[in-house]
This record gives structure tokens, C-alpha cells and sequence, in this order.
């Protein structure tokens, strides 16, 4: 689509200067000379960003021109940038080839200034005053009466020549100074090529973007914003891409390795913001546009944010350098204030009693429910048939999706009619994950010891519950027990957790050394009921409501999941305390993890690696400490 249309001329004139009537924002202006376009003007935006009003547009002209603000009849101090625009250049060609076009960013604080009477001053080489165009003033909160800067000022753009120079009021010893040096030029595909992948921004807050790009030595690699904040591609994760390599190898050679860039930006942007990748040669100060993106907005919840940006596309030897320089802090960032924005809710859970639960309870058994609820009926059955565990434990059942709330909320008077189990079901009035779901309901237990159980695992025979306490009163140097788990077909799938690295990833992880092999296998001696461990599951775990408060309950700041058990260990050893596996206490547990995909990069992989990240920065020198007294 064209910039703008000229209509047929025969007059040789110069349009009126009075330019009150014309509406800039909406079409060009145009300065006709014999026919031909001299000059022209356009404004395609004016919003308010960060304290500061921005006002975007281009030019293209024949001659020096001058750009001043006006606002309430007061001239102001400004800043400009100008970009190249290969759009309006291409536009404009073939209507008069001598014309010079570029794009300009103009951008004044406005701490406190009405904006009444907002007009642009544009003045030509042959003008003795300058052309006025009424702006549209976006709307804002401030005070009408605040007084105007007294010091005035106004932005000169030469004309082309051999001296040509772009002047901008930018510091040029700043990232942004070679905008002013700047002799913008064609683009030149064989000087530098590139190309935006992805581009991707939570408004007002930070980006991320991916692409590719070669170039030719001598070329420097600016990436500037239509708000005029400018960065160095030299701050990007840099990495191969063999595709370009066989794209580009006749024309750019060796200058092809590491085309592939991924990088954070961190300037707030609004949906509708340009992102341009600049090539700039610094002895000739010539200087091109090479690509320009608009972004797609991206959710600021963890999860949401996470789902995007795994997939924009990092090599999996290069993610953990990702996490480290930018992803890893921001995603805890997310985390943070979803939680902070939650507590500040105040919502109380909903608690609905069925039966009449212990008076004074033992014991409180939190099992969170989430995506699948028809196992807590097989749950139900086997603690009806477990007399010790109806008389001394309480039972929390913590609905952590709200996808099921409806269906379960409609069974739950069924289910205890039909096996007299009494139990209370708690809605959180959202998706905690693993850790906020079992805090929730230890929250609201009454018992002196929790103990914390999956959905989907089962006792193998009554009793288990009330030995697992009696085993964790009998040795008080121990502060948390994890029971023997078995896979659906008898081998085992837990036997107490340990910690390996991976150099892969370069991170700690969680192991199961005895996954799947017969019971037979495992060597505890006889007559210990109670075996010493670095970590064990939280898919069945018990320790007391006291030390569980005094660490801090389980850590949230994992996303999804993962890790929070082996986190609430070593907080426990921190304390003080041991961490024990109770062989003589079986259950069987329907699924497990695997850690065997160490090259994939789907979603839940990378879900995986950035935990095992953030469980490393926090727990690393320890873990190191545990393993090496385990051997």
C-alpha cells in the first residue's frame, strides 16, 4: 500500500503554510512544486509512555528541515531519533527520486504539563516560519494548570549531501550516539541480512525475541525501539544455525557461525511498538535498516509466560546459559508476584465437613486433587478398611482445579455415604500447584503431624498411616519419613531419593537409584526400620506440623512442579535434622518421573530444567556437602 497518493497537478505552487486544517495524523501533508511532491509529512502516532509523550511519524524532503513542539502556544524542549523507513522510501521513489525519507521519534517528559494546544511545527529550508499542525492529544490525568518549561528548543535535520549527518540530541558517547552520526542508506542484503524469528513483549513491563542475522565484518548490530531506546546485539545468546549456514555460506562464508540470536528487552513496550534491527558501519557512518518487528503480546503469569517463551528456540546445550543470564530471575520474578498479588486477595478457602472427623487428631492427611479425581474413591475404599487411621488421622482432600470442582462437589455426599469415611474437601478458589495445594491444607489441619500423600498412591495394607507416625515419634532425630513405593506391577519405585549432576544441564537432580528393580534389592539391614537418606518423595512423606511451620511449609516458587520435595529435605538437614525412609511402610504409586530426555526441549522438559536450575542456585554447595557424606 502506497504512503500516500498524488493527484494529478498542473499549477506550479507551493501548498499554504497555514497548515491548521490539514489533518496530519490522518493523511500526509505534501508540498507541491511543479507537479512534483518537495516535500512531505506525516504523524502516525501520539501516545503517552512512561511519563513522557511520543510522537511518531516521518518525513521526506528535498531540503533541510526543521521539527519543533508547541504546547499551549509555549515552544518545548525535545528530543528526537530518526529511523530509516524503507516503506515511505519505497513509496516515494518513484514520485520524486531526489527526496530524502526517514522516519523520526520526538519525545518530551510531561511530568505535570497540560496538553492543550498540542501542535507540531514543521519548517522547510525556504521557510521563514514554520507550518503548524494540530495534534490530537491523548488523553492522560494531569494537572491542567502546571507550568510549561520556560527553556525552548527545536531539532534541524540537513539536507543530503556529501556532509549529510543525522542530528539527534543523544549523547555520543551513549549506546544511542551513532544515530547521530548515522548517513542512512539503501539496505543492502549482501552487507547484512536478518530476519526477527519471534518478538514477543508483556506490555509495559519487558520482551524477548529470537532470530537470525549475518553480516559482513565491519558491521555493527543495533537493535532500536520506536519508544528510542536502543541495544546492542552484542548482549544476545548467540548460537549455530545450520539452516542459514546453507543458506548463506556463498555469500557471507565463515561469518555464518552463530546466526542465531535470542535476547531479553528489557525496555517497557505497548502492543503496537516497531522494533528495528539497525546495521551500522562505523567508519562510514552509513547505516541501514535491516529488519523491524512488532511484538506479539505475552501473558505476565509464570505459567503463561513460560509456555511462550519455551518455545522460542534455544539449542538445549545453550538453555541453561538462558536461564542463567536473564530467564531464570525474571520467571522468579513472575512467581513472586502472583503469590504476593494472591495473599493480598484475602479469599478464605471454602471447606465443606463430611461426617464427623477425630476431635483431636494424631495425624492430618493432605491429598491434593488435581486434573484426575475418580482415585480418591479407590483412596476412600482403603481407609475404610483401616480402623486405626478413622480413629486417629483427619483427612484433607485439597481441590487444586477448578475443572473438577463442579464433578466432585456433586459425589462427594455419594462417596462418604458409601464408605462412612470422613473427610473434608477444601477449594482454594484457584490452581496452587504441588506446594500451595499441600500448604493450603496444612494450614487448615489440626493434627500434630501432617502427613503428605498423592492422589494416586494407595496403601498396600492398614495400619500404614499410624506406623509411620509411631516410627516418627520413636527416632526424634529424624524430621521427615518417606515410605517404600512401588510401581503397579510390584518393583520398586521409590527407596529414599538421591542427588547426581548433570553436566548436560549443568544442575543437580533428583534420582530414584532403586527404580524399578524387586523389593529383594533393597539392602536394609535387618532389624532398621528407619534408614538414613539425602532425600526422599513427597508423594507420601510425614514430619511434624511444628518443623513443617518452622521451615516454611514447601517452597512455591517452583513452576508447575517438581523439586519442591527434594527442597523441603534439605531445609529440613539445614534445621538440623535427618531424613529417613521407612522400608516396613509400602505403597503402591501409579506413576513416576524420568529424567532419560536430557535432549529434548518440549514444555515440560524445559519446566523441568528451569526447577532443577533454581533448586540448584539455592541448594548447590549443600547438596554437594549431602552427597559427599552419602559417598
Amino acid at each position: 500500500m502506497s504512503v500516500f497518493k498524488l493527484g494529478k497537478s498542473t499549477k506550479a505552487s507551493v501548498q499554504s503554510k497555514d497548515a491548521k486544517s490539514h489533518d496530519v495524523e490522518a493523511s500526509p501533508y505534501v508540498v507541491m512544486r511543479d507537479g512534483s511532491p518537495q516535500a512531505a509529512l506525516k504523524i502516525d502516532s501520539v501516545r503517552l509512555s512512561q511519563g513522557a509523550l511520543l510522537i511518531e511519524g516521518w518525513e521526506a524532503s528535498t531540503a533541510a528541515t526543521t521539527l519543533t513542539l508547541w504546547i499551549g502556544g509555549k515552544l518545548q524542549d525535545m528530543a528526537c531519533s530518526y529511523l530509516p523507513r524503507s516503506d515511505v522510501e519505497a513509496s516515494m521513489r518513484d514520485a520524486n527520486s531526489q527526496l530524502n525519507c526517514h522516519g523520526f521519534l520526538l519525545k518530551i517528559s510531561i511530568p505535570s504539563i497540560s496538553l492543550q494546544q498540542l501542535r507540531l511545527g514543521w519548517q522547510l529550508a525556504e521557510d521563514r516560519e514554520p507550518r503548524l499542525f494540530d495534534l490530537q492529544a491523548p488523553a492522560a490525568d494531569m494537572a491542567a494548570a502546571a507550568p510549561l518549561p520556560s527553556q525552548a528548543g527545536s531539532v534541524h535535520k540537513p539536507g543530503p549531501g556529501p556532509a549529510e549527518q543525522t542530528v539527534a540530541p543523544q549523547d555520543a558517547d551513549s549506546p544511542s550516539g551513532f544515530l547521530q552520526r548515522a548517513r542512512w542508506r539503501e539496505p543492502d542484503p549482501l552487507k547484512v541480512s536478518a530476519h526477527l524469528d519471534r518478538f514477543g513483549i508483556m506490555p509495559q513491563r519487558s520482551g524477548l525475541l529470537a532470530g537470525w542475522v549475518v553480516a559482513q565484518p565491519g558491521w555493527e548490530l543495533w537493535l532500536v525501539d520506536s519508544e528510542g531506546n536502543v541495544e546492542s546485539l552484542d548482549k544476545a545468546l548467540r548460537y549455530q544455525r545450520e539452516d542459514i549456514v546453507e543458506l548463506f555460506r556463498a555469500q557471507f562464508g565463515q561469518h555464518t557461525v552463530d546466526a542465531g540470536f535470542v535476547m531479553p528487552w528489557p525496555f517497557p513496550l505497548m502492543p503496537g511498538a516497531v522494533l528495528r534491527l539497525v546495521a551500522y558501519h562505523r567508519e562510514t557512518a552509513q547505516a541501514f535498516e535491516a529488519v523491524r518487528g512488532t511484538p506479539e503480546e505475552v501473558s505476565s503469569d509464570p505459567e503463561g509466560y513460560a509456555r511462550w517463551a519455551f518455545t522460542v528456540p534455544t539449542p538445549a546445550e545453550k538453555f541453561d546459559e538462558r536461564l542463567n543470564r536473564w530467564e531464570g530471575a525474571l520467571i522468579e520474578e513472575l512467581l513472586v508476584e502472583r503469590r504476593a498479588y494472591f495473599d493480598a486477595s484475602g479469599t478464605e478457602p471454602e471447606v465443606q465437613v463430611l461426617g464427623t472427623p477425630p476431635s483431636d487428631p494424631t495425624l492430618s492427611l493432605i491429598i491434593p486433587l488435581y486434573n484426575r479425581w475418580d482415585f480418591l474413591e479407590h483412596q476412600l475404599l482403603a481407609f475404610s478398611r483401616d480402623p486405626e487411621l478413622l480413629e486417629s488421622t483427619e483427612i484433607l482432600y485439597v481441590v487444586d482445579d477448578p475443572r473438577i470442582l463442579t464433578a466432585i462437589s456433586n459425589e462427594v455426599e455419594n462417596l462418604h455415604q458409601l464408605y462412612n469415611v470422613p473427610f473434608k474437601l477444601i477449594w482454594g478458589h484457584r490452581n496452587r500447584g504441588f506446594s500451595g495445594a499441600n500448604n493450603l491444607g496444612v494450614s487448615i489441619s489440626r493434627g500434630r503431624q501432617v502427613l503428605l500423600l498423592n492422589s494416586d498412591a494407595f496403601p498396600t495394607s492398614p495400619g500404614w498411616a499410624n506406623h509411620l507416625s509411631q516410627l516418627l515419634d520413636a527416632h526424634p532425630e529424624y524430621g521427615m519419613l518417606g515410605a517404600r513405593l512401588l510401581n503397579p506391577e510390584g518393583g520398586m519405585q521409590h527407596a529414599g531419593m538421591v542427588f547426581f549432576y548433570s553436566s548436560s544441564w549443568q544442575v543437580w537432580l533428583n534420582k530414584h537409584p532403586l527404580a524399578g528393580l524387586d523389593p529383594q534389592f533393597d539392602m536394609v539391614p535387618d532389624g532398621v526400620e528407619v534408614a538414613e537418606k539425602p532425600a526422599v518423595t513427597g508423594a507420601c512423606v510425614i514430619m511434624s506440623r511444628e518443623l513443617f511451620d518452622s521451615v516454611g511449609g514447601l517452597d512455591e516458587g517452583y513452576l508447575i512442579g517438581d523439586f519442591e520435595d527434594s527442597d523441603l529435605c534439605l531445609k529440613v538437614i539445614a534445621g538440623g535434622h535427618k531424613v529417613g525412609y521407612a522400608p516396613g511402610v509400602e505403597l503402591v504409586h501409579l506413576e513416576r518421573q524420568s529424567f532419560s530426555s536430557l535432549g529434548d526441549t518440549s514444555f515440560r522438559t524445559l519446566v523441568v530444567r528451569f526447577n532443577a536450575w533454581r533448586h540448584t542456585q539455592r541448594w548447590g554447595e549443600q547438596i554437594k556437602s549431602v552427597m559427599q557424606r552419602f559417598g
